[in-house]
């Protein structure tokens, strides 16, 4: 009979049914008067059964989360115009955070102020037509400040500057609680996304993290409009062209489906490398891009193989003319941007380059421009994401760790398996090229990445933290052309991830004392200076990684070394004392020194190991009982 109830409470499961049905269970089985052990047994089934329920639910929320999240993405590679993807954002922040109104406030330079550019849930028409003074309610602090912001109570929260206008719009969409996240795009706030409630509720820290998350997919997607329109606008400008020069018409025509296609690329999300393969259809000779750096990020097949140092040099002047270059069979026109640099594409022609190839490779540029920057402004939205997760992990105050384990889940990190801290100490100005690469190894490594000052922060899976550090390390070396110098250390779990940053950034500053520039090393690396620096130090594990091979030697063979090495150390490291004081010949005693040299290296007499040989052994005779 138990079992046939317990069946019952399977079948809810499955059946998905409310709480009421479980309890109807256990009522028809007190009705049925069944004995009081089948009635524990089946409060116990029914208490699995509900908490069963309650984490499907929950995996139903974080699939539905992780869905709309991955929605907005897949918008922001097929939707072209702003205004469509601005309200998918807010519908999707709506229904993410389930409140009753979501909205999006754009700056306006021109007139110093803002104004609602989307909204989903809003029941008056008074909210699109508003118009929001610099400074006022609270979007006007998340704007001033960067910084979240949220109010429980609207209309009687006098922390802010309220205006006759917006309290009147406020009241017709009846919003109670409201919060605000900055959309920022390279530190400056463009906007201002905001969720709301029509009754008193609190935000959560998870609803903080989802609403900046999407803030950043609205800043991108702004960005990408900017850019979208300037390769429109080119078109524009090409078709002017075809119409007042019908010399060229052919020529032009060609530029102009070149380009097109180009732009189709982008809009259907692919990379670089089918922005240089495309275009080099259209021209006849090799087509490369170099990065800021002069190295090759894309380059067509089929073509050859062209010179890197004749590449570089185009490269720089075309940098320092600020515009196209050509050199009889090369043309190269610099990837520029308003705020950085990109790189440059550079056209390898058989023939002469002529007019038209030139005006090719310029609509590639712009096109390639539009590629690399989107590429690299949503690498640095998760980047800033991975760094934020990973700063409040290091903190020592109270942390609710299941709202940091759903974070990381949302970013692909699992943090039972991020065990190794490396904090890495770069000397290179600028950085943000180590920034990126940093940010690049957590990325593909499943692990996170931040910044402290003139350090990188890695948080990594694995379970060596040498062998997990030493291509990290090794890469950002590379990039930064500077020896590179890391600490490591080991957190056993998530809840002592602060202690293992704090013991790699000890090890860190110990290595650059004792002048061990460009070295990785743990405690048990820095021998007893390690010891002194870890938080838990081991002595017996320091004993053993400086005269563990003497102690076995002496275990296996029944021999007296341990005691000659403490007898030769004491005795001012003369041989002839030590037989003095241990009442052997000299030639045993030397005969001894030699097996020791064989068991610790021949260097084992040089003073810094001699110094930890003496710490051992000291701490060797205390520890004994």
């Amino acid at each position: 009979m138990t079992h046939e109830y317990g069946s019952s409470f399977l079948k809810l499961l499955v059946d998905d049914t409310d709480i009421e049905a479980f309890d109807e269970v256990l009522a028809r089985a007190r009705a049925a008067g069944e004995p009081a052990g089948r009635l524990d047994t089946l409060e116990e089934e029914r208490a699995i059964a509900l908490r069963l329920r309650e984490r499907l639910l929950r995996h139903r929320r974080n699939e539905a989360e992780l869905q709309l999240l991955n929605d907005t993405a897949n918008d922001l590679a097929s939707l072209r115009d702003l205004d469509p993807i601005l309200q998918a954002i807010a519908d999707r922040a709506r229904r993410l955070l389930d409140c009753d109104l979501a909205y999006i406030s754009l700056s306006d330079r021109g007139r110093g102020d803002s104004y609602i550019k989307a909204a989903a849930g809003n029941i008056s028409g008074l909210l699109r037509e508003l118009r929001l003074p610099i400074g006022t309610g609270v979007g006007g602090i998340v704007a001033r400040t960067g910084e979240p912001y949220a109010v429980a109570a609207y209309l009687s929260d006098d922390s802010f500057a309220h205006t006759a206008e917006i309290d009147k719009t406020v009241a017709a969409e009846r919003i109670e609680s409201l919060l605000g996240v900055p959309v920022k795009l390279n530190q400056e706030v463009i906007g201002v996304l905001l969720a709301a409630h029509r009754s008193r509720q609190d935000f959560s820290s998870r609803d903080i993290s989802v609403l900046m998350m999407l803030g950043s997919h609205a800043a991108v997607a702004i960005e990408n409009n900017r850019l979208l329109s300037a390769a429109q606008q080119a078109v524009s400008e090409l078709r002017v062209a075809n119409d007042t020069i019908s010399s060229h018409m052919a020529d032009l025509e060609r530029t102009a489906e070149v380009h097109e296609r180009l732009t189709r690329l982008v809009i259907q999300g692919n990379g670089v490398d089918e922005v240089v393969q495309a275009t080099a259809t259209a021209v006849s000779g090799t087509v490369i891009v170099l990065d800021e750096e002069g190295s090759a990020v894309a380059q067509s097949c089929g073509h050859g193989t062209v010179l890197a140092d004749e590449l570089r040099r185009l490269s720089a002047d075309a940098w320092r003319a600020g515009h196209t270059v050509i050199n009889t069979t090369q043309c190269a026109v610099p990837l520029i941007t308003e705020s950085e640099p990109l790189g440059t594409i550079i056209l390898s022609a058989t023939t002469q380059v002529d007019a038209t190839d030139r005006r090719i490779l310029e609509r590639a540029a712009l096109v390639a421009s539009l590629v690399l920057v989107t590429r690299r402004r949503m690498a640095e939205a998760e980047a800033r994401t991975r760094g934020e997760l990973l700063g409040d992990l290091m903190a020592t105050h109270h942390k609710d760790y299941d709202l940091l384990q759903h974070r990381a889940t949302l970013l692909g990190v699992d943090l039972t398996l991020c065990r190794i801290v490396v904090v890495a100490r770069v000397d290179d100005e600028p950085r943000e090229r180590v920034h990126a690469a940093a940010a690049a190894i957590a990325r593909r490594s499943h692990g996170l990445a931040t910044y402290r000052r003139s350090t990188v922060v890695l948080l990594l899976p694995g379970d060596d933290p040498q062998a997990v550090a030493r291509p990290a390390v090794d890469e950002l070396a590379r990039i930064s052309r500077h020896p590179v110098t890391a600490g490591t250390a080991q957190a056993a779990d998530i809840t002592r991830i602060p202690a293992a940053f704090r013991e790699a950034d000890n090890c860190l500053h110990a290595l650059i004392a004792l002048g061990r520039t460009g070295e990785i090393a743990g405690t048990r690396g820095l021998g007893f200076v390690g010891a002194l620096f870890s938080g838990e130090p081991t002595t017996a594990s320091f004993i053993e990684s400086v005269i563990g091979p003497v102690i076995a030697y002496d275990r296996i063979h029944h021999s007296d070394l341990v005691h000659t090495l403490d007898t030769y150390c004491r005795s001012g490291q003369h041989a002839r004392n030590t037989a003095h004081q241990l009442h052997l010949h000299v030639n045993t005693v030397t005969q001894r020194l030699s097996r020791i040299s064989q068991l610790l290296g021949a260097t084992w007499r040089d003073p810094e190991r001699l110094l930890e040989i003496q710490v051992a052994l000291r701490l060797l005779r205390v520890s004994k009982p």
